[in-house]
């Protein structure tokens, strides 16, 4: 809980503005490595973040005395929430589009500093539950030689920006975080969408 809730309010719309400037860096070099339609989907995080509705809101939970870090979570799990029950793939990925802004904005409010995959060193197989349209913006394709993810599907955003980067993914690996550990050596085929860890 918070006492000052106009500093409250003032500390998330910066993060709000800190957000929407990174984002649109992250967009913009995302035009450059994998084309227009692709940094659409950053744009939309954007616009997302941007909503009266939402900021509304998560400000009106300020006032009532939430800190901007718990109203910003409240307010993007219920849409989290929402969006995870249809049964479209489509409206789905909304979902996931709200769980990648929640987590940036998160870093923000908290000062945690984000994994940058933009730093991954040469020949990297990058290894994750779930990557994030804004995880996948920093992936510098001449660095990385494949993704494996535990979750998504041939829709969810990240495989698509992996297939515009033309890099080889492969996703819905089930319990395959428990598998794989840093400084293995990973073979992956995303055309039949295998995956061998450590293989002899």
């Amino acid at each position: 809980t918070v006492t000052d809730t106009e500093a409250e309010v003032e500390r998330f719309r910066n993060a709000v503005k800190i957000f929407c400037d990174n984002t649109a860096a992250q967009a913009d070099a995302l035009k450059a490595s994998a084309g227009k339609k692709e940094a659409e989907i950053l744009e939309g995080h954007i616009q997302m973040m941007k909503d009266p509705y939402m900021c509304g809101e998560i400000e009106k939970l300020i006032d009532n005395g939430q800190c901007a870090e718990a109203a910003l979570e409240y307010m993007c799990d219920m849409f989290i929430s929402m969006f995870s029950a249809t049964d479209d793939e489509l409206t789905q990925q909304r979902a996931a589009d709200v769980k990648d802004l929640k987590t940036s904005m998160l870093s923000i409010l908290l000062g945690v500093k984000e994994v940058k995959l933009s730093a991954a060193p040469k020949g990297t197989v990058v290894v994750a539950k779930e990557l994030t349209p804004s995880m996948t913006a920093g992936i510098k394709p001449e660095n990385v030689a494949g993704i494996v993810t535990e979750l998504g599907g041939k829709t969810s955003h990240s495989a698509i920006l992996a297939r515009a980067l033309e890099i080889p993914a492969v996703v819905a690996v089930p319990d395959l975080m428990n598998q794989v550990k840093n400084g293995h050596v990973i073979v992956l085929d995303g055309s039949e969408g295998v995956v061998y860890v450590d293989p002899d």
